[in-house]
């Protein structure tokens, strides 16, 4: 087995030119390229206690006038059930529509709902239909061509799961990690030169301290690993990342690799009443990593984002969803003044 490319303390600075391209998003997730240049989101939802089924995908067209940039979203469905975690998890998570996923002349999306039960949902219909059911918490999601499989992860039972017409069966359950925390698998991506699949891992709480409950993450304890689906094989390929979240090939097959922030602050207790708190995650600490497994090196491609969450590989960059949790609620920036919390799309030019 190779040794495993591990993150350095100071990794090379090679940031690029980024903008934002959509903003006043919901809790935006999954993005989807499609052939004609169009862009398909999920949106988690707002987490509000008022509006409950806030969730929506939307298409975003290229803006003709205007070469790399998108038109305002154009809402396809809405009325999908938004979920906010704070009081479980003492820190901004907002569950709901998590991905989307092109493949086999299908598009599916995946969502976590633990009222309805979770589902994978056909785009083909309007409003998107159910095709597969599942118990937990559905995360990210590709289609395996070889397979002529939906592949998805289960972050809350540590799994790599495959739906086919037959349903749903794990193929593979992955091991705690160093210090024993749960693995929390975030985002997968096909690897059409191995057939495998790469999988980012979060890396769970360590719940050793109670006072630190909802921030006792180890540090650097996320990893990148790679494994197959045929037998289960998995395989370390990167070491040292601070909670890795999305994860995407660039066309030399290096990888792309989010980390959410660089430290944990301030979780969000039950008797928080709105003050302006990071809320678990450092805003505007996370970045954009690329990791070359033949050259070993690493670089930081974009620093300073909001709770970056996924990637989407476009021509000439790549998309960061970026702002998760509670929208509108105040939040500090690194220059310690305060903002209403937001989502949106940021195009980084690669």
């Amino acid at each position: 087995m190779p040794v495993a490319l591990h993150i350095p303390a100071q990794p090379e600075q090679a940031l690029r030119p980024s903008r934002v391209i959509a903003r006043g998003l919901l809790n935006p997730r999954g993005v989807c390229r499609q052939n004609d240049g169009s862009l398909l989101l999920v949106e988690a939802g707002s987490g509000l206690p008022d509006q409950p089924l806030s969730g929506r995908l939307s298409r975003l067209r290229p803006d003709p006038q205007n070469p790399g940039d998108y038109l305002p979203p154009e809402v396809l469905a809405q009325g999908f059930r938004s979920m906010n975690m704070q009081s479980r998890m003492l820190r901004d998570e907002i569950m709901g529509l998590s991905d989307i996923a092109c493949g086999g002349g299908r598009c599916l999306a995946s969502q976590t709902d633990y009222v309805a039960g979770s589902k994978l949902l056909d785009l083909q219909y309007s409003p998107p239909e159910p095709v597969f059911h599942s118990r937990g918490n559905l995360n990210s999601l590709c289609y395996h061509p070889g397979r002529r499989s939906w592949l998805a992860v289960k972050p809350d039972t540590n799994q790599l799961v495959e739906f086919a017409e037959d349903g749903e069966q794990v193929l593979a359950q992955l091991p705690d990690l160093d210090q024993g925390q749960e693995a929390v698998p975030v985002t997968l991506v096909y690897e059409a030169r191995t057939d495998a699949v790469l999988i980012s891992l979060f890396s769970g709480e360590l719940r050793r301290d109670p006072a630190l409950q909802g921030i006792e993450f180890a540090e650097r304890a996320g990893q990148v690993i790679r494994v197959w689906p045929a037998n289960g094989r998995v395989e370390v390929l990167i070491r040292g990342l601070q909670l890795p979240t999305g994860l995407a090939l660039d066309p030399q097959g290096r990888i792309l690799v989010l980390e959410l922030c660089d430290r944990l602050l301030q979780p969000l207790l039950p008797e928080w009443s709105g003050e302006p708190l990071h809320g678990g995650f450092a805003r505007f600490s996370g970045r954009l990593l690329r990791c070359d497994l033949q050259q070993r090196s690493v670089q930081v491609l974009a620093a300073d984002l909001d709770t970056p969450s996924n990637l989407c590989c476009v021509e000439d960059g790549v998309l960061v969803s970026e702002g998760m949790g509670l929208s509108g609620r105040a939040i500090p920036t690194a220059d310690h003044q305060v903002v209403a919390l937001s989502g949106c799309l940021r195009r980084v030019q690669l």
